[in-house]
């Protein structure tokens, strides 16, 4: 037991003991979305997101704590620290996300297309990495591919990636002392900070998008002979053609 802590912070130490004693903590990770901001544009659009899919690779752990290595948060939680993340929780955030940045008309987490029947616009993705650095000066990675349509049936208008690398640090838990929550608390701060960043860039991508469509959408979502060419308005004639568009008018 010597050997395994050795080169670990008097805190980690005191998080594994506690643990392995049956000590009970949270180690449920719930997503905190990050303020609106003041001003904010608002597209007249509703989102809904469905179920993301597992995209990660087939492993729950690799490597060790002597070793380094990573816990694939999409299949299993990292015992003591966080519990699982499968990929419908991450659509889950995500919604919340975009509910809570004020972008939208309104956003949400829906498990079926079919429950979508209102929303103009809805968004898919695959986790691709879920994966929890065992070391602290080992970056976790985190990466998500995700899309957007119109309606439940036509191809996606906007694609993409999003991803984010971040270690803990060798600074992990100063302040702490031996308390175990105030740890867990840091970790659970720490992919919070990851998943903000992620779902910002995405959530920015697709205003980006949805605001540019200022009389077209691609031609499998609109027929060919609706497509105008792009001209340039001001946010309230851009609303109002996005509004127009999404209604089929």
């Amino acid at each position: 037991m010597t050997r395994c802590l050795r080169g670990r912070s008097a805190m980690m130490a005191a998080l594994l003991l506690a643990v392995a004693g049956g000590c009970s903590y949270n180690f449920n990770f719930v997503y905190k979305p990050p303020a609106p901001v003041a001003g904010v544009r608002k597209l007249p659009v509703k989102v809904a997101v469905l179920p993301f899919k597992d995209g990660t690779e087939d492993f729950t752990r690799r490597g060790s704590v002597l070793n380094g290595g990573y816990f694939n948060l999409a299949k299993s939680g990292y015992s003591g620290m966080i519990e699982a993340l499968p990929p419908p929780v991450w659509a889950k955030f995500f919604a919340d996300d975009l509910a809570a940045s004020g972008n939208f008309r309104s956003a949400r987490f829906v498990s079926d297309v079919s429950e979508a029947a209102d929303d103009e616009v809805i968004v898919e993705g695959t986790v691709t990495k879920a994966y929890f650095a065992i070391h602290r000066t080992d970056p976790s990675r985190f990466a998500v591919a995700l899309n957007a349509r119109v309606g439940g049936q036509g191809k996606p208008f906007w694609e993409k990636p999003v991803s984010r690398e971040m270690a803990l640090g060798k600074k992990y838990g100063a302040g702490c002392g031996l308390s175990v929550q105030c740890s867990l608390d840091l970790v659970h701060g720490h992919h919070n900070r990851m998943m903000q960043e992620l779902f910002a860039e995405a959530r920015a991508g697709l205003v980006e998008k949805l605001a540019s469509l200022s009389g077209s959408l691609p031609g499998d979502v609109v027929p060919p002979s609706a497509i105008a060419p792009v001209q340039p308005q001001s946010h309230e004639s851009v609303d109002g053609e996005i509004d127009r568009i999404l209604k089929g008018n």
